[in-house]
Parts: C-alpha cells; structure tokens; sequence
C-alpha cells in the first residue's frame, strides 16, 4: 500500500511540472493581481510583465547579460571639481546593447583602484551619444575616473580604462561655511557683471523617468527622451546646435540664414538677404545655385551648367570653363501648345561672320540640322539637312548667294538633284552607272532638256532607241575633204590624208567625188586604209580639180 501510494504522488508530481512547462496565456485573457514572467533557455527569469514585487504595475527586465566595457572618459578640470565625459561608445567598438541604461562615474584618488558605492560619483544616462556629468566638490589633488555601464537589469559591465585629472584651485584661500555672513556684506556690493563662479550641482537636472520619458538639463545642453528612453531632441550648449527627429510643424521662418557649415563644404540658404540657395565645395568656392533665376551648377574646372525655366525660351545654358562661349538647349513655343527643342552649339568664326553657330531643330513638323548665324538664323551657309512630313533635303546651301545651291531634295519615288553631278567611282569590275527600270515602267529610261532652248537634246525610250538633238561626235569617226587635180585626163590620181589618230583594229573608208558634172568622173576609192592615214585616188575624163570627201570609221 505504501509503495503504491508513493509511486502516486511521484506521478501528479511529474504531471504538474508538465502543466507548468506548457502554460500558455490564451487569447484575450488577462492576468489578476500577478505578473507574467519571460525566461530563457536556463529557465532563468528575463523579463517581468505585470504586478511587481514592490506593487507597482509594469515590465522590468532582469539578469540581463552585464554591457562590455566603455571607452575611457574625459576629464577636464574645473574649479574644485572635474569634468567627466564619455563619448557613448565601447571600448571595442561594438554597438551598446539594447537595454544598455548608463555609465556609473567612479572617482578615486588611488591609481589602479577598483570601483566601489565608496567611489561613485554620478551617472551619465545620455545611451549612444554621450553626456558630461560634473564632479564637485574635490579637493586639489589627482584623482582618477573610471567609468562602468549598467543595463536595464541592473547588472555592471568591466571598469573603463582610467583617466586622471587634478581640480583647478583658485587664487588665494578657500572660503569656510559660515566664514561670511549677511551683515558682512555690503548692500549692491554683490551685482550681476561680477558674478565669475561656476555653479556647478553633483548630477543633472532631470524631469520624468530616469530611464524612460524625461527632459535633461546639464553642462552640455538640453535633451528630451521618449517614454522608450531614444533620444528626440539634443540642444548642444557647446555649439548652439539643435537636432530634432520628429517633424517640426510652426509658423514661417523668415529673415534667417541656415547653413549646415561655416566654412568649406556646406550649403546656406538665404545668405546675405540673397533669397537663394548656395552649395559650396571643399575649397569654399559656390558650386551650386537655386534661385529665382533658375538652377546654376559650376564645375571644378569653372564650366557651368544654368537652368533659367523663366526666361522667354526656357533653356539649359552650358559655359565653358573661360566663361568666353555657351551653347544653349532651349525650348519655343512659336504657336501655342508646342513646344519645338532647339540645340545650339557655341560660337565660332566662320564664312566671314563672326558669330556662326550650329544648330539643331525640332520643329512643328519638321527637324533641321544648319550652320547659322547666332544674330540671325536666318542666314545659313554650309551643310544643312532639313526634314519634314513630306521631303528630306541634304546637301549645301548659302542664303547670301542663291547660286551656290547643292543639295537633293527627296519626296516620294523622285529624287531632285540641284547641282552639278561629278560621278567618282572607285576602280572595280562592276559597273560605273548602272540604271534599271521596275517591270511594267512605260517612261523613257534617259532624257536631256535644256530649259533654254526648250527642247529634248537626249533620249533613250524604253526600247533603247536614241534620239539626239544635236551633232553627235564620236572619236572612232573621222570625216573630211581633199581636193584632187588630176594629172591627166583619164587617168588616176592620188592624194594622202595624214593625222586621222583613230582607235581600234579595224578602219573602213568611204569617199564620194564632189562634182556638178558626175558623169566625167570616172573613179573615186580609197586606199592603204589605217589609224592615221587614208591615200584617196579620182580618175575623170579630164583635168577638173574636184573635192573628194572621206568618211573614215574605226572597230
């Protein structure tokens, strides 16, 4: 009986831990009058949320692991006192932790000694960025500051390096409690602009939580924390520096000038009354400007970039680094509603003007590329193309002299050349001009019109066939006349014709007699047919001189 009931209670021991190790608080439940604990994998408590042990109501964290160690302070010595300052930072460079809280100060006068409640002197609460926390009174003599970080839990981390430092004494002996008294003092002897002591008070002057929502008023300025202990807003008391990371919601600011640095890299706004805004380089020099006038830009170099959105034709001005030429972006709206883009280059000189650009345009419906005067666009001489719905023009063209025109002019299947044509082709085995007609093409495939004249002076028909208006000279066809007087009546006579200079292989000669009494002329030939010379022979029944003419054609 008595094993069994043993063996019992072991059992609802061993069920009761598990109840315990599975609790869960469900949903929408609520804890009386008792506190909900969060452990670790030890089964170590963490945090307490809920009644604590003292009555109070809230969450406090426990046994949290102690902070590493900090940086070493500053100390600077003051009247009777020290200065402590810590950066807010470790000594490893690590970042605080989470529930970091504050820096215990321990001031000893023994070198190498260990902090202890006999050597606490403050804290400086200000986690992640720092504080000062004055020390006083002291006596003169060395004293050494050592610094520990405690967290949320309470637990402290390793003391900091140490650093000395010896209070500042003044002239003459010290003052004794009691040593000067009401009736000592004559009446307006104590006044405002003699008042040179420093009235310094042992911590700071704090409203609110110390580790949660509260305002901080010390050496180094003013600062205001939120109810999760983060730093809202600094006024630095050493420089006049403010930080706010909320909003800040009033009225205008006017009459000021905000500048994020005195000197070198900065930007300012509103200075000297300028109503702009003024970005400065390393070296001090404006390199940067918003205003009324638009946004300027300036390169290290001297180059500056200006957008003027109000000028009459909005534009992006580009100066070179001399500030002597600029080439100009700009935008017109010639008809309302457009908003045509032209691209000019700087000036140059050239085609005896000293003040030719070039320019791209976007236009109402069409684009132009041209070498014009700056003064007068107008005017354009050189290279230009010009583009439209309905053609494309390339070529050359002078506005100061009409007949230098060049240029082709395209439309739809017809190309118009307006100028002489040199055809150039390089050596090759193809064919130098070559022309081909679409099937079905019912037009001429060549024609020559002098406008003068009115009148076709070449044409070649779909069928090859040629018609030229005019004489048509061919260097393998040399023509000509000799005058022959016979020797005697019925007998042949000659003459040679020199200098032909024909080409080909191949030379064929015709000759006819020139006589107004055919029937005494008996014979007319040729013979010795060559590239230079032809003997041409008459015979008639007299001693008449007659004129022989010869064709001559080459193969």
């Amino acid at each position: 009986m008595y094993n069994t009931l043993a063996q019992e209670v072991a059992r609802l021991r061993r069920e009761v831990a598990e109840i315990r190790r599975g609790q869960r608080v469900a949903h929408g439940a609520s804890i009386e009058n008792a506190a909900l604990e969060v452990r670790d994998d030890a089964g170590q408590v963490r945090v307490t949320l809920g009644v604590q042990s003292d009555g109070t109501v809230g969450v406090v964290a426990q046994n949290g692991p102690p902070p590493g160690a900090l940086t070493a302070p500053i100390v600077t010595p003051s009247i009777a006192g020290l200065r402590v300052t810590w950066d807010g930072a470790l000594a490893d460079g690590s970042t605080l932790p989470l529930d970091f809280d504050h820096a215990a100060v321990h001031v000893s006068t023994t070198s190498g000694f260990t902090p202890s409640a006999a050597t606490f002197a403050g804290t400086i609460t200000s986690a992640g960025s720092g504080g000062m926390l004055p020390v006083t009174p002291l006596p003169y003599a060395q004293h050494y500051v050592r610094l520990i970080g405690v967290n949320t839990s309470g637990a402290e981390g390793a003391p900091s390096a140490e650093t000395s430092g010896t209070p500042v004494q003044v002239d003459g002996p010290d003052l004794t409690a009691g040593s000067v008294t009401a009736e000592a003092i004559q009446a307006g002897a104590v006044e405002a602009d003699k008042l040179a002591a420093i009235i310094a008070l042992a911590t700071r002057i704090l409203a609110g939580n110390a580790s949660g929502a509260r305002v901080e008023l010390n050496e180094n300025g003013l600062k205001v924390y939120d109810g999760s202990g983060a730093l809202k807003v600094d006024l630095d008391a050493a420089t006049g520096d403010a930080t706010f990371t909320g909003d800040i919601t009033g009225s205008n600011i006017t009459g000021s000038e905000f500048q994020t640095a005195a000197t070198g890299e900065r930007i300012t706004i509103n200075e000297a009354g300028a109503n702009k805004i003024l970005v400065y380089d390393a070296t001090g020099r404006p390199v940067g400007e918003l205003s009324g006038n638009g946004l300027l830009l300036e390169g290290s170099s001297g180059a500056v970039m200006q957008l003027d959105p109000d000028s009459t034709y909005p534009n992006l001005r580009f100066t070179n680094a001399s500030g002597s030429n600029q080439a100009v972006i700009n935008v017109v709206e010639a008809v309302t509603g457009d908003a045509d883009l032209g691209l000019n280059s700087g000036t140059f000189t050239g085609s005896g003007y000293s003040d030719m650009i070039w320019r791209t345009f976007f236009g109402r419906d069409f684009w132009a590329a041209e070498r014009v005067r700056n003064t007068s666009q107008s005017t354009y001489v050189g290279g230009r193309i010009f583009m439209d719905g309905t053609s494309a023009q390339i070529g050359y063209l002078d506005a100061t002299a009409a007949t230098q025109r060049g240029d082709a002019v395209f439309t739809t299947g017809n190309v118009q050349l307006r100028a002489r044509l040199q055809h150039l082709p390089p050596a090759s085995s193809n064919t130098a001009m070559y022309m081909e007609s679409a099937a079905g093409h019912t037009g001429h495939m060549l024609r020559l019109y002098n406008n003068d004249a009115g009148a076709y002076r070449l044409s070649v028909d779909l069928a090859g066939n040629t018609t030229i208006g005019g004489i048509l000279t061919a260097p393998n066809i040399v023509t000509g006349s000799v005058s022959i007087t016979p020797s005697a009546a019925n007998t042949p006579t000659s003459v040679t014709v020199n200098g032909l200079n024909l080409p080909g292989t191949v030379h064929r000669a015709f000759v006819t007699a020139q006589s107004q009494v055919p029937g005494t002329v008996l014979e007319c030939t040729a013979t010795n047919v060559n590239a230079n010379s032809l003997t041409v022979w008459v015979s008639r029944t007299n001693t008449t001189t007659t004129n022989i003419w010869y064709l001559v054609i080459a193969s």
